[in-house]
């Protein structure tokens, strides 16, 4: 079962594809500098970004797949999407002793929560908060190449929804953490261009 993402989450696919490799047309060759390196990535980055978590709308487990971490967090995050509203619960037993928790989304949960495919099924996706841009630091040019060099794209998790705090399976989001991606820019076929060669790494 494959449902749709909403219309944010698409937005943010894009754009995350745009930050993998990123062709900036009509550009002259020229010493790569900080501010031109911010130039080039600012085309393609925005104020803030949609962040999203996600929770198995089934949860499960049995003796040969005993209960995880990440299952109870989930029948939390289950929980407190049920008493806030956005999803009832049943639970179901099967004759080979597996524990079943289904999710379903309620006429108010529908308008917040999305549905998208994972490697443990379908899942409910809700926005919890926003990636917010700081700029690039730490800038450094190639010594034999004047048109290639490297940065860190600084970022921090903000403005949470009021899903924040229900989502317990979101991974490593804390609120105004400085986080960074490393990006490298070069000149190619008389395009301006970067790649994000490491998305997310902790800062000092």
């Amino acid at each position: 079962m494959q449902g749709k993402s909403s219309q944010g989450i698409r937005f943010a696919r894009l754009f995350t594809a745009a930050l993998f490799t990123a062709a900036l047309a009509c550009d002259k060759a020229e010493p790569l500098t900080a501010q031109k390196a911010q130039e080039i990535i600012s085309r393609y980055q925005f104020q803030a970004e949609p962040v999203y978590a996600e929770v198995p709308q089934r949860v499960w487990w049995n003796e040969r797949a005993p209960k995880d971490d990440f299952d109870e967090k989930s029948l939390r995050t289950l929980d407190h999407l049920a008493k806030a509203g956005y999803v009832t619960v049943t639970q179901r037993v099967d004759p080979d002793g597996t524990q079943n928790y289904f999710a379903k989304a309620t006429q108010k949960g529908f308008p917040i929560l999305g549905t998208a495919p994972s490697y443990r099924g379908p899942v409910y996706r809700g926005k919890i908060a926003e990636k917010k841009y700081d700029g690039l630091r730490n800038f450094v040019r190639h010594p034999n190449e004047q048109t290639t060099g490297h940065a860190e794209l600084v970022w921090h998790y903000a403005n949470p929804t009021p899903l924040y705090d229900m989502f317990e399976t979101k991974m490593n989001k804390p609120l105004n953490k400085p986080f960074a991606s490393l990006v490298s820019f070069y000149y190619k076929d008389r395009e301006w261009r970067f790649d994000v060669t490491v998305r997310k790494t902790e800062t000092q």
